[in-house]
């Protein structure tokens, strides 16, 4: 049996996943493996830039036997960001009958939902009501949710919550694609891995 093939039946306990994504870390990144801990974020914290997510998925492959597209996953996230306006627009007319294009509301994204439905509400006569910010960040960040639960992964109650107030404040698809990005940890990928192992995962 070769060793990729071995891969595909051995099984492994949380720990041996934590310190075998540690080491395949270090080697894609070229930083010491102790960086790895579970809250470092891959981009903003051990620099992973485009090219490292194909090298990352395949050596999990490689290791694991976990097919793991990082690379599509951080694509879609680029991806998801950059439709928060379109979408915006689709709730606002579905919730408030008020018709609007992402083009009229480019350039106010940067002050946030809070500042978009104040000028929908003088532009359009949109009248929102109180706490509708809030109710439209909630939709919009269920959405990143559904996003991610379709790749295999979790957004804790905790960073839908500071997702929520960003969106309050700054709906730039740069701000959000930053966020968005750092809720791939280390952490978040070992759970997707443990995840995938099933019935090779041992407790």
């Amino acid at each position: 049996m070769t060793d990729a093939k071995a891969e595909q039946t051995r099984e492994w306990t949380r720990a041996e996943v934590e310190a075998a994504l540690r080491d395949i870390l270090a080697d894609s990144l070229g930083i010491d493996g102790s960086e790895a801990t579970p809250s470092a974020a891959l981009v903003r914290d051990l620099g992973a830039e485009s090219i490292d997510f194909l090298d990352i998925g395949f050596r999990i492959q490689q290791t694991l036997g976990v097919n793991l597209q990082t690379a599509e996953m951080r694509t879609r996230i680029m991806a998801w960001s950059s439709l928060i306006l379109p979408a915006l627009t689709e709730m606002v007319h579905a919730r408030y009958g008020v018709a609007v294009t992402a083009d009229e509301l480019r350039g106010k994204e940067s002050g946030g939902l809070s500042e978009i439905l104040a000028y929908l509400q003088t532009a359009k006569g949109c009248d929102a009501g109180p706490g509708a910010a809030e109710q439209l960040g909630r939709e919009l960040v269920q959405r990143l949710v559904k996003e991610f639960s379709a790749q295999g992964f979790a957004v804790s109650e905790a960073d839908q919550a500071d997702m929520r107030d960003l969106m309050q404040t700054n709906l730039s698809a740069r701000r959000l694609t930053e966020r968005t990005l750092d809720l791939l940890t280390v952490g978040a990928l070992v759970d997707f891995i443990c995840g995938k192992l099933g019935e090779r995962l041992r407790t």
